[in-house]
């Protein structure tokens, strides 16, 4: 795909889906608009530009189900992974 039709792609694809309200997804959302090339990426910068909304969830009344499953703490749970850094010994 030449990259101009890749362009267009991109921004139809995207158009129609937050216009369809299909994306509920913030990683989704980022690789989706562009805005990230990886789901790596995604979630990384989704984690930098929410993190400060961690302590509210964390103090909030969400149920522990609840919790566990909303974007930004199942991203940052996740992240607590140390199969990188055992894969590497």
């Amino acid at each position: 795909m030449s990259c101009a039709a890749e362009s267009w792609h991109t921004t139809f694809c995207c158009d129609v889906f937050q216009g369809a309200n299909l994306i509920e997804d913030p990683v989704a959302e980022l690789l989706f608009s562009g805005r990230a090339a990886t789901a790596s990426e995604a979630e990384r910068l989704y984690l930098e530009e929410h993190l400060d909304e961690v302590v509210p969830l964390v103090n909030g009344l969400l149920s522990d189900a609840d919790f566990r499953e909303h974007p930004l703490i199942a991203i940052l749970l996740s992240c607590g992974s140390r199969g990188w850094e055992d894969s590497i010994l």
